[in-house]
């Protein structure tokens, strides 16, 4: 559980005024890789923080979270990202998680570039990014 401070709530505060919400990774940082080091250091990482902040505060069910994601069409790089906060798995953490049953669920609710996932997360053009 990542502490709420003054500061990260005041960055939340910041993202509401822009965004009506905080917006997921995708939005904040368009051309960016869910692996990229930016994720991990600097505004990145300060982002993240106030994103999990949010979202736990904001999202409570699952027909929320749904809902909040499908209003932003992540690229099909961040599905397992979206699966991961819908269903609170831990994906990342396995070395060879099967997110193939859960990208058939995002495709039944509607959630497109499913079948482009691999694909896209795996593109050489990422390597160039950071």
């Amino acid at each position: 559980m990542i502490e709420k401070t003054e500061y990260l709530a005041n960055k939340i505060n910041q993202f509401i005024e822009k965004y009506g919400e905080v917006p997921p990774h995708w939005i904040f940082k368009p051309d960016s890789h869910p692996y990229s080091i930016f994720w991990r250091i600097g505004s990145g990482d300060e982002f993240c923080d106030c994103f999990y902040i949010w979202f736990e505060e904001n999202c409570k069910t699952t027909e929320e979270k749904i809902d909040y994601f499908k209003k932003y069409n992540p690229p099909p790089r961040w599905l397992a990202s979206v699966i991961d906060n819908i269903w609170d798995l831990e994906g990342w953490n396995e070395p060879f998680f099967d997110y193939t049953p859960y990208l058939k669920k995002l495709e039944e609710l509607g959630f497109t570039g499913t079948s482009e996932y691999e694909q896209d997360l795996d593109d050489e053009k990422w390597l160039d990014k950071e």
